[in-house]
């Protein structure tokens, strides 16, 4: 009997025991509580990493792709934290969760990208992804394209130029030309107006036709 070996990382001690017990309902799977310590994803199979923070995720992922790059990935993001969908696909995971939804089936998702190269994302996420390219001209009054919103986000995280260019795979001076089209765009003075305006503007919410159930 082939093992599958899973390591959780979580800043959610309830949420992990909760995952390894579903995970361990299978015989051939072991899972491992990583608690920080990624260099034990050496010869795991799947990392699953529950964050609500971009830079958290990048990093998670990149420590444990240096020490073994065969592994594949799992993210598990909450209704609120919708935004980053984009941001966190582009950091070439294999699955996107929702994390307040129960999901029994996960070890046969991840055995089945283990088996093949496709990319699983949740239905209420990939419903959420729809919904709001079709409302976007509702919840978006200025104009901002999806790249100008998420420098939006970051900058009201109090990210800098830098850390906005780590968490988009993007280049400083890109991050740059997006503060200057939001400042135009917005009218503000500077980027912690631009951040006031976005909240005052409901550019930093999530579009109400993207609302999860």
């Amino acid at each position: 009997m082939n093992v599958i070996t899973i390591g959780i990382v979580s800043h959610s001690p309830i949420f992990a025991a909760g995952i390894r017990a579903v995970l361990e309902k299978e015989a051939d799977t072991e899972v491992v509580i990583l608690d920080g310590n990624n260099s034990r994803s050496t010869g795991m199979h799947a990392v699953l990493i529950e964050s609500d923070n971009l830079l958290h995720i990048q990093h998670t992922l990149n420590t444990c792709k240096s020490l073994n790059p065969y592994v594949k990935s799992a993210v598990f993001l909450s209704p609120m934290t919708f935004h980053l969908t984009g941001s966190v696909m582009k950091l070439g995971i294999d699955m996107l969760l929702d994390k307040t939804q129960c999901c029994d089936q996960l070890v046969d998702l991840i055995r089945t990208v283990l088996s093949s190269q496709c990319v699983l994302i949740s239905q209420s996420f990939w419903q959420g992804i729809m919904k709001n390219s079709l409302s976007q001209a509702e919840t978006n009054p200025r104009g901002l394209t999806p790249r100008e919103r998420e420098v939006l986000w970051l900058l009201d995280q109090n990210y800098s130029n830098a850390q906005i260019a780590d968490a988009l795979q993007i280049s400083v001076h890109t991050v740059k030309r997006h503060v200057e089209h939001l400042l135009h765009k917005l009218n503000a003075s500077n980027r912690h107006d631009c951040a006031r305006l976005g909240h005052q503007m409901g550019l930093l919410r999530m579009p109400r036709t993207s609302r999860l159930a």
